[in-house]
Formats: C-alpha cells, structure tokens, sequence
C-alpha cells in the first residue's frame, strides 16, 4: 500500500533544549480534539505535521500565546477538509473489512512502513536510530506511533478507493471523437519556424549606408560558403548573435519586429533573405525548418483525449462515491460554527479522545 507522507523535520537545537514544561504544553496541545469522522477521532496533531511545527517555532518567537494558537488553528483549518475526506474512506473501509483482519492488514502496513520509510525517515532526520526518532517527534508533540497510525489510515483509505473507484471500462470511440470535435480549438496550432539572423543597428555613429555595407558584406561571406554561426558570432549585432544567430522554435506573430516576422513565414526554407529595413537594424534572416500553421489530427490526440475522459470518469465517481460516504458518516469539526468562533466550538461538546 502506498500513501503520500509528509516527512518530519528535525527540530533546531534551540527548540529542543527547551524546558519540558514546553514539551508538555506542545503535547497537550496537540492532544485537542479538532474533528470527529464517525466513531474516529482527529486531534490535532493529525493535522500538525513536524515541518508545520517547526515553522512554527520559527514565527512564533515575539509573537502572544493567543496569536500562536490562531497560527496553529489558520493551519489546522487549511488542511482539515482534506484529511477528514480521507477519514471518511478509512471508516468505509473499517466499516466493511471483517474486524478480525484489520490486525493483520495494520501488522502488514506497519512492516511496510518500519521497511520502506522509517529508514529514510531516521536518515533525513540525521538520528542513529528510530528510539532517537521517535524522541526527536516526541520533542515537538509528535510521536513515531502517531505517525505510523496516520499512515496507515492514509494507505488503507487510498487502497480502498482503488477498488470502489476503478474506472477501468473502455472510453467510447464515439465519446471521444465528440470531445475532439467540441474542442477543435484546442488543438489548432500557429505555424512556427527556426531561424537564423544576421544583423546591424543603425546609430548616430554610425549612418544607414555604412550599415547597409557591412550587412551586405555579412550576406555574401555566407553566399560564398562561410558558416553562418561563425560570422553571426564575430560580426552580427543581434540577440543571438553570441550563439551563432540562431532562434528556436518561434510562433507566427510573436516577434516583435513585423518585418522579420513576415519573412521568417515567407520566405522559402533554406533562402537566404535580402536586407530587411527595419528601422533602427538591417537584418538577413535564412530559414532552418518551419511548420505551417493547422490542427492537430485525431488520431494524434485520441491518447489524451481517453486519457482525459478517463479522469474526468475517475474524479465523477470518485465525488459520487465520497458524495454516499458523507451522507452516512457523522463528522463533527471545531470549524463547523465560525459564528461562535473555532476555541469556544471546540470547548463546546467535545466528543472524548479513545
């Protein structure tokens, strides 16, 4: 099973040399209850990760006790709604996996776990071991059970919606060619080219004839068989001359000089253009490799196009499905009244902690 997992982050020496009072203040703080999702508890904890927690230590310096608290509810209220939708599944699953396997799917999960990301988890950490990993968590009101059990609540709840969730039947070929006709637009394309330039400004110092003269010098090396990287680079004045006077691929219509733009889009690939007055520079452009503007075909776009349906499919039955799982699944949060405010909600009926 797998399942998205934020990684703790280590504590600064500072926080950890702190009094335990703190340590026991963080911890009954993190022991608050936030949420209910049927008979499962949420504390806060759950939603304070390590890396929230540290940053916390980092802003919190200066700041009073009740604008720390609302930092620690501003974070709680961000990431709520997602890790009760998450809860809802895992009491699906719950619900309907004999209570007698759950032992065993829990032992398999945790071995997982121990196997695959606590070793990383104790690396990154730079600790020896998982006794100092879990002293590490335990420093800033986590724990290393807490985060194996929110593991496991998250890699049961994903693999349970892999099964209710499948959407493995074949997209239609009439649905997707309807979709390719009712966005045509999104696959019509502008015609683009490659291209290299050679080119000298005009200036004060330098008057238009002179200009004129050197560019047209410039022309006939190439026409003569010189390379044309190697005389933008010595001797053109453009944007990419350093780079041998080469432009990538470029749309229709997006440089900004028009007369250069109309004749990247005319002139024949491989010609060499006469001189282009444009003003404050003379250019001589020649065409590497242009593709004309149209549309992408069908037969190209039918692979993303399955690939969207697929998952415009996948996320209307995965909303269907969480959409029956909230009718039959109480939840209860310290933010379902702002009214009254989240500390007096969560003073108010608080459900016990199991």
């Amino acid at each position: 099973m797998q399942a998205a997992f934020e990684e703790p982050v280590r504590p600064s020496a500072d926080s950890e040399a702190g009094p335990s009072s703190l340590e026991g203040a963080q911890s009954l703080e993190t022991a608050m209850v936030v949420a209910r999702v049927g008979p499962e508890v949420v504390l806060e904890g759950d939603l304070l990760t390590p890396s929230a927690l540290a940053w916390l230590a980092k802003v919190s310096p200066g700041l009073k006790p009740e604008q720390v608290r609302e930092l620690r509810l501003q974070i709680c209220k961000q990431v709520i709604n997602q890790h009760v939708e998450s809860m809802i599944v895992f009491v699906d699953a719950c619900r309907t996996i004999p209570e007698d396997r759950l032992p065993e799917i829990e032992k398999k999960v945790n071995e997982a776990f121990d196997q695959q990301q606590l070793p990383r988890l104790v690396k990154d950490a730079g600790v020896a071991n998982a006794a100092e990993y879990d002293q590490l968590l335990r420093s800033r009101g986590q724990s290393l059970d807490r985060i194996r059990k929110t593991f496991f609540e998250r890699a049961l709840a994903q693999q349970w919606i892999q099964q209710k969730v499948t959407s493995d039947k074949e997209i239609p070929h009439a649905d997707m060619i309807a979709w390719y006709e009712n966005h045509l637009a999104d696959y019509e394309f502008p015609a683009r080219a490659r291209f290299e330039q050679l080119a000298v400004k005009v200036t004060p110092q330098r008057p238009r004839a002179e200009a004129w003269n050197m560019l047209a010098a410039m022309g006939n090396d190439v026409l003569e068989g010189k390379p044309f990287a190697d005389i933008a680079r010595s001797r053109s004045e453009g944007l990419m001359a350093s780079s041998g006077g080469g432009y990538d691929w470029t749309n229709k219509g997006s440089l900004a000089s028009k007369v250069l733009d109309e004749a990247v889009f005319t002139l024949p690939v491989g010609q060499l253009s006469a001189i282009l007055d444009d003003g404050g520079v003379l250019h001589i452009v020649r065409v590497i490799e242009r593709v004309e503007a149209g549309r992408t075909p069908f037969l190209e776009a039918q692979v993303g196009i399955r690939e969207t349906l697929q998952g415009e499919r996948r996320k209307k039955e995965m909303d269907d499905y969480l959409a029956k799982l909230k009718d039959r699944t109480p939840v209860w949060t310290i933010f379902d009244d702002e009214r009254t405010g989240p500390a007096q909600t969560a003073g108010r009926d608080r459900p016990p902690i199991r």
